[in-house]
């Protein structure tokens, strides 16, 4: 059997290859991966775009809702300035001498007048006479009252005190006056038309006679008016003593024994002169501070003017450095013994002598706090007589109010704040008034308003600068309140403003009544300062550096402007920090580089003058906003042609955190309006309604405006605390514009809605259907009550609007139905 051959393999051949065809093959496949790779560009392009667009999108409407939120920020803070403003005018205007004489002086027109319910007869035997520039206007209110029963009267008062009772209309004396005034004093120091007046009228009133009635009016701060040294002495020598005396420090209460026993009228003599007459003393002042007798010397005060005043010179080594015939006189240890001394009762007071404190810090107080309760706070008058130094003012008060927040905060009991309070050099609390102020969740919601009043103590120096104890006063609490954060934590969640305002209308050396103070006013500055001393110091950098090159001279001239410039922000910055204004008693310069001035307080009605000072008028208030720099420390840079503002913290940090406060206090505010009012209002009942947290004007546009986007489920509880607000609290002619902002604010939220995504366009549509339904039913609603009150503003034209509105709601809802699917 043959074997099969072996088939040898066939080589192949060799594949012969086109070098052109190739190369198109090749030019070929690249352009379409060209196309596919622009494709891929242009599509990634698009993507890019849409995100960008999408991003671009997403920040207007974030700057957009910051902006909105900003503004309703600013326009609350414009609120808190304002309702704390009124509240203090309202203390101040309370104690108008041309308001309070009119008030408790009353006149029958025949003989009788009845002074704060005591009666006296008039039988052309009144006479009047006073100190003081408090004098002006209460002498002139008091002779309208009167009329021709004045018979005569002497009024010494500061020097250009009559030019300005000629300007204002309230101090304007009648044409017929009867009563002579004489302007004394130089400088805060008796002169001797001081000396020569008051003598004058001491002899007037030696002249009296029993069936006399003499009204004396007094006040605060006349030791340069009320003067008179006895005949064995001169006021130059009288002055020499005093003087000695305040240098060795002696206290005010042993200046005022040895003032007495050297006056010819201080220390009741004035009472005894008149004597016996019937004696009336007017008094204007913070004398529930000390006792009456302190208040100017007590020129119808009984004093026995012993041998005090010789041990108090005594004790400060004087005896043998005052003048012979001073010496003399106080040695004299015999009392004084007249006829009026012998008209003494059981509490050694003159029993002719009736005195009445006709206006004092209590009474400006007193209406404070009606103030506040009007405005839906709660007012706690906690002492109107605070006295000590500026500087321990604010400290006390900062102290005081941390206490209370840490209080609610169940940090501290009852005992711990008594602990704290009981001897405080300011504002000491009893425990009885602890317990009586001590802060709960019920008045804490409602807002606390802390009511203060006193005098600061003011160091005078050569240079005093321009401000006032007020201005200083708010300064130095928001240091010390930031201070008092950083030592509690706690306290950073709250904002606590304070205000202090004279009831004189004005302070110190400035035309404003006080300032406003709370922790960014005293903070936000130095930061900025940082900067502008960063920026000079580059600049100086550079400058220096390019001097030393000299070959650029055109940029040496453009550095040094430029340095020159970045000087100028920085002495400016440097000029208004805290410290230093302080140290350079100029704090008015902080006030008018800040925020436009609006930290100053200026009274909105009548003068900058009120002629009456009982004192400083101190409010201290808790809110839930924080005033951002972009609200309240902006400074003002006109020289150098910018407007600098003083920046703290992003916007994004400070809002949010903020309106989210505003929110939740909002929202808990309808939760327990809507339990408590839907039964009332299924009831019919309307007269016996819970009282709203804050009812204020702007409080319909925080519900609105921050709630209706986060909580669309609470527009029909929203819709009744609306109508509630409006209808009961305020009135109906507010209630329409209200409603429509309401019915707006809600149509606008559900057509944003609808433009987004499904989910939100089903949420809106939803949305859509409850407002519908919730604005129907306040219309509805107010109807029914104008049904019921005929009485009420409105009347069936106000019930034919309503109609009206109502198919006018169905109409526009078609309208957000068809632009929500279209």
């Amino acid at each position: 059997m043959a074997k099969p051959s072996k088939k040898k393999p066939r080589k192949r051949k060799a594949k012969m290859t086109d070098p052109f065809k190739e190369e198109e093959i090749a030019k070929k496949i690249a352009a379409i991966e060209g196309k596919r790779q622009k494709v891929i560009d242009e599509v990634n392009l698009s993507l890019e775009r849409r995100r960008m667009d999408k991003r671009e999108i997403q920040n207007a409407r974030f700057e957009k809702e910051v902006r909105f939120r900003q503004k309703i920020i600013g326009f609350i803070l414009l609120q808190i300035r304002e309702d704390l403003s009124k509240v203090v005018e309202t203390g101040i205007k309370c104690v108008y001498t041309s308001v309070i004489i009119p008030e408790k002086i009353k006149y029958d027109g025949r003989s009788i007048l009845s002074i704060k319910g005591v009666r006296y007869r008039l039988r052309n035997n009144l006479h009047i006479i006073g100190w003081g520039k408090e004098a002006v206007t209460m002498s002139s209110a008091f002779e309208r009252v009167v009329g021709k029963q004045l018979k005569k009267g002497w009024m010494v008062v500061p020097r250009k005190s009559i030019f300005m009772m000629w300007s204002f209309p309230e101090a304007f004396p009648p044409l017929d006056s009867r009563i002579s005034y004489v302007e004394a004093g130089t400088d805060g120091q008796p002169d001797e038309k001081s000396v020569i007046t008051t003598r004058r009228i001491i002899n007037y009133c030696k002249k009296l006679k029993k069936r006399d009635l003499l009204i004396v009016m007094i006040s605060q701060g006349i030791d340069d008016l009320l003067c008179c040294p006895r005949e064995e002495i001169t006021l130059r020598d009288k002055l020499r003593v005093l003087t000695r005396l305040q240098a060795a420090e002696a206290t005010p209460e042993e200046m005022n024994i040895v003032r007495n026993k050297l006056s010819a009228i201080r220390g009741g003599d004035l009472a005894r002169m008149a004597y016996p007459a019937r004696v009336v003393t007017l008094i204007t002042s913070d004398v529930s501070a000390r006792p009456i007798s302190q208040l100017s010397g007590g020129p119808c005060v009984y004093d026995p003017k012993d041998d005090k005043a010789l041990a108090i010179l005594a004790k400060y080594n004087l005896i043998d450095r005052i003048p012979l015939s001073v010496k003399d006189l106080v040695e004299e240890t015999i009392p004084w013994v007249m006829a009026a001394d012998k008209q003494l009762d059981e509490n050694k007071n003159y029993k002719f002598v009736h005195e009445d404190v006709i206006a004092c810090n209590a009474d400006a107080m007193e209406c404070m706090s009606v103030e506040v309760f009007k405005l839906g706070l709660f007012p706690i008058k906690l002492n109107s007589t605070c006295s000590g130094k500026i500087d321990e003012f604010a400290r006390e008060y900062v102290k005081m109010a941390s206490l209370m927040i840490l209080a609610v905060e169940n940090k501290i009991n009852k005992l711990d704040m008594y602990e704290e309070m009981k001897e405080s050099p300011v504002c000491p609390l009893t425990d009885i008034k602890v317990q009586e102020i001590f802060p709960t969740k019920d008045n804490w919601g409602l807002g606390l308003c802390l009511l203060l009043g006193g005098r600061p103590i003011v160091n005078l120096c050569s240079d005093p600068g321009h401000g006032g104890p007020n201005q200083e006063l708010a300064l130095y609490f928001s240091l010390y309140w930031y201070m008092r954060t950083q030592q509690f934590p706690i306290l950073r969640e709250y904002t606590v403003w304070f205000l202090g305002g004279s009831s004189y209308g004005r302070e110190g050396n400035t035309e404003t009544a006080g300032a406003f103070g709370y922790k960014s006013l005293s903070t936000d500055v130095y930061p900025e300062y940082e900067k502008a001393q960063s920026a000079f110091n580059t600049a100086y950098a550079k400058w220096w550096k390019l001097n030393e090159d000299k070959r650029f001279e055109s940029k040496i001239a453009d550095a040094q402007k430029e340095m020159q410039e970045l000087e100028l922000i920085r002495n400016k910055y440097a000029d208004i920090l805290p410290n230093r204004v302080l140290t350079e008693n100029n704090t008015n310069l902080l006030f008018l580089n800040i925020n436009d001035e609006d930290e100053l307080l200026e009274l909105k009605s009548g003068n900058y003058y009120t002629f009456t000072n009982v004192g400083d008028l101190h409010i201290i208030r808790r809110t839930v906003v924080e005033p951002n720099s972009q609200y309240c420390c902006r400074l003002v840079l006109d020289d150098v042609g910018i407007t600098d503002r003083v920046t703290k913290s992003s916007t994004r940090r400070v809002v949010y955190p903020i309106s989210q406060k505003i929110v939740n206090s909002s929202t808990q505010a309808i939760q327990y309006m809507y339990v408590s009012l839907y039964a009332n209002l299924i009831k019919e009942d309307f007269l016996h309604l819970p009282t709203l947290p804050s009812h204020q004007r702007w409080y319909h546009q925080v519900l609105v405006s921050t709630i209706i986007p986060e909580w669309p489920e609470l527009i029909p509880q929203i819709s009744i605390v609306l109508m509630y607000i409006i209808h009961v609290q305020w009135s109906l002619a507010d209630f329409y514009d209200v409603a429509t902002n309401f019915e707006y604010m809600c149509g606008s939220w559900v057509i944003a809605g609808g433009k987004r995504d499904k989910e939100d366009r089903r949420k809106a549509l939803g949305l859509l259907v409850v407002s519908s339904m919730a604005v129907s039913n306040m219309y509805l609603l107010c109807r029914a009550e104008l049904g019921r009150n005929n009485t009420l503003n409105g009347g069936l034209g106000f019930v034919d609007n309503v109609n009206v509105n109502v198919v006018a709601h169905v109409e526009k809802s078609h309208q957000y139905v068809k632009q929500i699917f279209s």
